[in-house]
C-alpha cells in the first residue's frame, strides 16, 4: 500500500509547482511546428498551387503532360503536407491524453517533421521541373524520406496506442486503421516514384497514383479524423452519447470499402468491383454519422472558455455533411463506370475528391483547430467575424467545385477558377488566424482576461454574501 508523503515544515514542503509538475512531453507542444509548417505548404505547394492550375484553362492556356504532372505532385502535398502534417501534429499531442500513456520524445516528432518536408518539396521539384537531370534522383529521396517519416509517426502514435493505462476507446480501433492505411499509402507511394524513376517520366502510372490518393485520403485522414470525432465531438457539443454498434458497423464498412476500393483501382478490376468499394464507404459514412448524433439534439449544455469561438460548430456539423455528399458522388461516379446512361454529366477537376478533400478534411480540420488550439495554448482565438468569412468561402468553393464539376458548361473553367480562389482565400486567412492564436500576445491576452473575469466574479460572489447577511 502507498504510503501518504510526511508533510514537513511549511518551508520545507514543495509548492503546487513541484508537487504537479506536467508530464515532460506535454509541454513540448509538438504541434506547434507541425502546424506551422502545413500552413506553409498548404499556402505554397497546395491551395495556391491548384488554384493557379485551375486558371491557366480558364485562361485559354493548353492543359498538357506539365499539368498533369503539377496535379499529381499538388495532391501529394496536399495529403502529406497540409492535412497530413496538421493532423499528425495534433495526433503528438492528444493520443497520449486519450491513452494516459508515455510518449517517445523529441526526436521522433523532430525527424519525421524534417523528412516529411523533405519528401514534399523532393516530389514537388523532382516531378515539375523536368529540365533537371537528376529528376529520378529527386523523386527516389523522396520515396524514402516519406517512408522514414511516416514510419517514425506510425511507430510513435502505435506505440502510445498499446502502452497506454486508460481504458480502451471504440476510437482507437479508427486511430489503428489510420496508421495502417497511412503505411499501404506510402507503400503505393514509394511504388509511384521508384517507377517514374526508372522509366524517366515526370507523370506517375494512373492506377497505382489513384489508388494511392484514395488510401491517403479516406484510409489514412479520414479514419484519422472520425476517430477524433468520435472521443472528442460527442463533449463538445454535449451530444448524448455515441451508438456504439453502429458506429462498429461504420467501421468495417468504410475499411472494407477502403480496402476494395484501393485494389480496384491498383490492379484495374471490373467497374462493379469499385461500385461495391463506394458504396460500403458510403455506407460507412452514413452510419457513423447516425452513430454520433451529430444532428440529433443536445444533451447538455455548451460550455465555453472566455472568448471561445462558439460557431466552430457549424464546422463540424456541416463537414460531415459534405462526408455523405462525397460519399453519394463516389458512388455516382462508380454507378456511371458500370452504367453510363445515368452517370455524371460531366466529370471535371475530381469533384468527388474534393468535396472529401476541402469539404470535410478541410473543413473538420479548420472547426476542430478553431476549438483545440486556443485550448491548447490557453490563448484567445482572434477575429471570430473571419473565422465565419472562412466559412461562407469554403462552403462556397465546394459547391461551386460541384456545379461545374459535374454540370457541362463552356463557362467550366472559370467557374472552377473562381472556386480555387475562394478556397484559397479561406484557406490564407484561417493560417492567419492560427498563427495569430499561436503567438505570445494571444496568450497574454488570454490571461488578462482570466484575471479580470477573476477579479469580477470574486466581487458578485462578495456582493452576494453581504446582501444574505443583511
Amino acid at each position: 500500500m502507498s504510503q501518504l508523503p510526511v508533510q514537513g515544515p511549511p518551508g520545507d514542503r514543495p509548492s503546487p509547482r513541484d508537487r504537479y509538475r506536467p508530464t515532460p512531453w506535454s509541454s513540448q507542444r509538438f504541434y506547434r511546428p507541425y502546424i506551422k509548417s502545413a500552413l506553409a505548404v498548404a499556402m505554397t505547394l497546395g491551395f495556391t498551387t491548384g488554384a493557379v492550375m485551375l486558371f491557366l484553362p480558364a485562361l485559354g492556356r493548353s492543359i498538357g503532360s506539365t499539368w498533369v504532372a503539377h496535379l499529381q505532385a499538388h495532391g501529394f502535398a496536399q495529403i502529406f503536407g497540409w492535412a497530413g502534417l496538421f493532423l499528425m501534429g495534433m495526433a503528438f499531442h492528444v493520443v497520449p491524453r486519450f491513452r494516459n500513456g508515455p510518449l517517445t520524445f523529441p526526436w521522433p516528432q523532430r525527424i519525421a517533421l524534417t523528412l516529411l518536408l523533405l519528401s514534399i518539396a523532393l516530389r514537388f521539384f523532382g516531378q515539375t521541373l523536368p529540365s533537371l537531370n537528376f529528376n529520378g534522383v529527386l523523386l527516389a529521396a523522396s520515396g524514402v524520406c516519406v517512408a522514414a517519416g511516416a514510419g517514425i509517426f506510425a511507430v510513435t502514435i502505435g506505440l502510445v496506442l498499446r502502452r497506454g493505462t486508460a481504458a480502451h476507446s471504440p476510437s482507437e480501433t479508427w486511430l489503428w486503421m489510420s496508421l495502417f492505411w497511412l503505411i499501404v499509402a506510402v507503400g503505393l507511394d514509394v511504388l509511384v516514384v521508384v517507377q517514374m524513376a526508372m522509366d524517366g517520366r515526370e507523370i506517375a502510372s494512373a492506377r497505382p497514383d489513384s489508388a494511392f490518393v484514395h488510401a491517403g485520403v479516406v484510409g489514412f485522414i479520414v479514419n484519422f479524423v472520425i476517430g477524433i470525432s468520435l472521443r472528442s465531438v460527442s463533449a463538445f457539443l454535449g451530444l448524448r452519447p455515441a451508438r456504439l454498434n453502429v458506429n462498429r458497423l461504420g467501421l468495417v464498412a468504410v475499411n472494407a470499402g477502403v480496402a476494395v476500393t484501393t485494389i480496384t483501382l491498383l490492379f484495374g478490376l471490373a467497374n462493379e468491383v469499385l461500385l461495391v468499394g463506394a458504396l460500403l464507404e458510403l455506407g460507412g459514412f452514413a452510419g457513423f454519422v447516425y452513430a454520433l448524433r451529430l444532428f440529433d439534439g443536445r444533451d447538455a449544455p455548451r460550455v465555453y472558455t472566455l472568448r471561445a469561438y462558439g460557431r466552430y460548430e457549424w464546422y463540424l456539423r456541416t463537414a460531415y455533411g459534405w462526408l455523405l455528399v462525397g460519399g453519394v458522388f463516389q458512388a455516382w461516379n462508380a454507378i456511371g463506370a458500370v452504367w453510363p446512361d445515368i452517370g455524371l454529366p460531366a466529370n471535371l477537376a475530381a469533384p468527388a475528391l474534393h468535396v472529401l478533400s476541402l469539404g470535410f478534411v478541410t473543413m473538420i480540420i479548420m472547426g476542430m483547430a478553431s476549438r483545440m488550439i486556443p485550448l491548447f495554448e490557453g490563448a484567445v482565438l482572434p477575429w471570430h467575424w473571419l473565422m465565419d468569412t472562412v466559412f461562407a468561402s469554403l462552403n462556397a468553393s465546394v459547391v461551386l467545385r460541384i456545379v461545374f464539376g459535374v454540370i457541362s458548361t463552356d463557362a467550366a473553367w472559370v467557374g472552377l477558377a473562381v472556386s480555387g480562389t475562394l478556397g484559397t482565400f479561406a484557406m490564407a486567412s484561417f493560417a492567419v488566424i492560427i498563427w495569430r492564436t499561436l503567438q505570445p500576445s494571444s496568450r497574454r491576452q488570454y490571461v488578462e482576461m482570466a484575471q479580470s473575469f477573476g477579479v469580477q466574479r470574486a466581487d458578485q460572489v462578495r456582493q452576494e454574501r453581504d446582501e444574505d447577511g443583511a
